[in-house]
């Protein structure tokens, strides 16, 4: 595709957009827009979802074979880019879905598996949760405690999951238990798909700083799951899990990134002077990085440690641009009115750096894999 014709088609999602986007699916003025946090937008973002995929505007880039329309990836950034430019909710579907599972069952699931599983991911037919940090394990995923035990047709899962987003909509668990011994470390985990309807699953939701029950604690005691749950092999989790965590920390940064690109624009409208002008330079920045590594997953090669630089600059960006807006603002940025938006963004920007990996272990993650540092310097 030329760049002429991307420009097209560009103009023509533009149009789109502006046609068809139903006023409760536009962004907050301050805000990331994660809508599905509240219970009065669930069921209008899953069928804002449904509109895009029909209108081929969701899994432009997935193959043809299990339900994506294997076109030109770069239509992917060119869709995402004029959706929150606009202030447009984009994609719709809450969950891991398509940022995590998708990309999992892609690169490590059977054939059975991703023809089972995908298409009604990018329908939103399907929500998706993930289940790998646990309260006795802090940021040492490979210390997880979660039992999987052979039962010979199938395993049984006894464990205890903990900052499971979206788990209370999800009604697929992307899972990591360990099959093997504590001493084996990550050589002894697997991953399982398990069906948050199985009995013996509870969950608790825990309510965060902005009141929303976004996250919850999960249980599984003696859950059944089908050998043929199995993403990838027995005792190859960790390769599994590394697989997800680039793309869940490649897509939660592009979130922030667009996030902070679009939230930057609109403190310079309010309050332009050098210091808002030098954040909106930075979040552009660091768009365009993730722009770039987007394009490489998108055409299929596999995410690495980079995917971590994306998640680290793009919540400290985004964090950044939140202090100084109420700074900036003042008092007018915590009472009701035009600007009152920006308190929430200011409040849910202090978990953007602890999310899928503190910006501390961030750090020491790139320092390790990417400059050859020793553990823990």
């Amino acid at each position: 595709m030329s760049e002429s014709e991307l420009e097209r088609f560009r103009d023509y999602v533009k149009d789109w957009f502006i046609k068809n986007a139903p006023p409760e699916m536009r962004i907050r003025r301050g805000g990331i827009g994660w809508y599905y946090e509240d219970p009065r937008f669930i069921d209008a973002a899953v069928r804002w979802h449904r509109t895009l995929y029909n209108a081929g505007l969701v899994g432009i880039s997935w193959p043809k074979e299990y339900g994506g329309y294997g076109d030109d990836v770069r239509k992917e950034l060119v869709v995402r880019d004029v959706a929150l430019s606009l202030g447009i909710v984009y994609p719709g579907c809450p969950g891991i879905g398509l940022s995590v599972a998708g990309p999992a069952i892609l690169f490590h699931g059977s054939e059975e598996q991703k023809r089972r599983y995908l298409r009604r991911i990018l329908t939103c037919e399907d929500v998706w949760a993930q289940g790998f940090s646990e309260p006795c394990c802090g940021s040492d995923l490979a210390a997880i405690t979660t039992k999987a035990e052979d039962r010979g047709d199938y395993f049984v899962l006894n464990g205890r999951k903990v900052w499971s987003s979206d788990f209370h909509l999800a009604n697929y668990y992307l899972v990591l238990a360990r099959t093997g011994s504590p001493e084996e470390r990550h050589k002894g985990l697997t991953m399982f798909i398990v069906d948050t309807r199985s009995e013996g699953i509870t969950y608790r939701p825990i309510k965060q700083i902005n009141g929303r029950p976004g996250f919850s604690e999960v249980f599984l005691d003696n859950v059944k799951v089908p050998k043929d749950n199995v993403v990838g092999k027995v005792g190859d989790g960790w390769r599994v899990a590394m697989t997800t965590l680039n793309f869940e920390r490649l897509n939660i940064g592009g979130a922030f990134a667009y996030a902070a690109a679009s939230a930057a624009r609109h403190l310079v409208e309010v309050r332009r002077d050098a210091d808002t002008l030098a954040l909106l330079e930075e979040a552009l920045a660091v768009k365009e990085l993730y722009d770039r590594m987007l394009m490489l997953a998108l055409r299929g090669e596999m995410v690495g440690p980079e995917a971590a630089s994306i998640k680290l600059l793009a919540s400290e960006v985004l964090e950044k641009i939140y202090i100084a807006a109420v700074s900036k603002l003042g008092p007018e940025a915590l009472a009701e009115g035009d600007l009152f938006e920006w308190s929430f963004g200011y409040i849910d920007s202090k978990g953007y750096t602890i999310l899928s990996g503190t910006s501390e272990i961030l750090r020491n993650l790139l320092g390790e894999l990417v400059l050859g540092l020793p553990k823990g310097v």
